[in-house]
């Protein structure tokens, strides 16, 4: 974690995916909308190549693309002695280049940056965003279905190729913003301890914090569920993005946790605006009262003030935006940017 002042404080994020189909347009609302604190969208409805995890996969080892199932899986019948030699030679020769984000599964990286960098102004952060290693070999699977997650050796090549790609995405972006700011998404983490993650909880910790040590810059983790929020704090991140919006006072059930994460300068994005139908519904009003609500109900429960907890405060929307129409995405996003200016303290 990176030690932090308050300056991040108020500031509207997007937590990555939105339904628009032309990378200009999308990256020109969050321009509008988020001027210091833009972020990349993920566009999966323009192609699924954009979808978790596809990115991450392209050209590992064992990793086949099925277009007509939209699909990468895991060939685990094919001899990949030579493909796993490569990879950690380039790995260990530690040349980010090797590990750059393709433009074809992210078509609106190249478009946001060259628009932040014609603006004349450096946002205070620039978000981007990969999806963390518990989620993504759970949502990776071989071709009878098995997710990846239980192959050690797969595995460790997807923390190795994630970490690695953070830091290519932190090299491109930090040239046009104050601070570039990776998040992990990790919806799967609200599965840990069940039986459908055969992980244990120390596993998903060590994975996540090796990405976040590779990154290097300011870092978040995002699950749309309820989960150990402890999970994220010891892995390091500098922001935890919870569904306000369900599960606020889930972080009340982390009081020493949640205490030590904002001693080494932790923030909280809180995801009050739901994405979905509703959640362009919602008027500003309620969103506002639920928000400071579910802030009380922490503060009640742990040695953290209101007034800090306001303080680290972020606003982002629930999850990604692709489930939705194009107007009620923006809807949305304005009502993220709102809530943020009425927080500022």
């Amino acid at each position: 974690m990176k030690k932090r002042d308050s300056g991040l404080t108020a500031l509207p994020l997007g937590i990555g995916s939105l339904p628009h189909a032309d990378p200009a347009s999308a990256c020109a609302l969050i321009l509008r909308l988020f001027p210091k604190s833009p972020f990349w969208p993920e566009l999966p409805r323009r192609d699924w190549r954009e979808s978790m995890g596809a990115e991450q996969a392209r050209g590992l080892p064992g990793f086949l693309e099925d277009d007509d199932a939209q699909r990468f899986y895991f060939d685990g019948d094919r001899e990949i002695a030579v493909e796993m030699g490569t990879f950690y030679e380039k790995y260990l020769a530690g040349d980010i280049k090797d590990f750059a984000v393709s433009s074809d599964f992210a078509s609106a990286l190249d478009p946001m940056i060259e628009m932040i960098g014609s603006s004349g102004t450096k946002p205070t952060v620039f978000k981007g965003q990969l999806t963390g290693p518990t989620t993504l070999g759970l949502i990776l699977k071989d071709k009878t279905g098995k997710a990846v997650l239980h192959d050690e050796q797969i595995m460790d090549v997807l923390v190795k190729a994630t970490g690695l790609k953070a830091a290519w995405l932190k090299s491109v972006m930090a040239p046009v913003c104050e601070e570039p700011m990776i998040f992990f998404d990790e919806p799967m983490l609200q599965s840990i301890g069940s039986a459908a993650i055969p992980i244990d909880r120390a596993t998903a910790v060590a994975r996540l914090k090796e990405v976040v040590d590779v990154a290097d810059c300011l870092t978040g983790g995002h699950c749309c569920g309820n989960t150990d929020w402890s999970i994220l704090m010891e892995a390091g991140v500098d922001v935890i993005a919870l569904d306000a919006w369900h599960f606020a006072d889930s972080l009340g059930l982390y009081p020493g946790p949640l205490e030590e994460f904002f001693a080494r300068g932790g923030y909280v994005a809180w995801g009050i605006v739901p994405a979905s139908t509703e959640g362009a519904n919602v008027g500003i009003d309620d969103l506002y009262k639920r928000l400071m609500a579910g802030i009380d109900k922490v503060a009640a429960k742990t040695p953290v003030s209101v007034d800090l907890l306001r303080e680290r405060a972020l606003i982002t929307p629930s999850c990604g935006l692709s489930g939705i129409s194009e107007s009620e995405a923006e809807t949305i996003l304005a009502k993220t940017a709102e809530l943020a200016l009425r927080i500022k303290v």
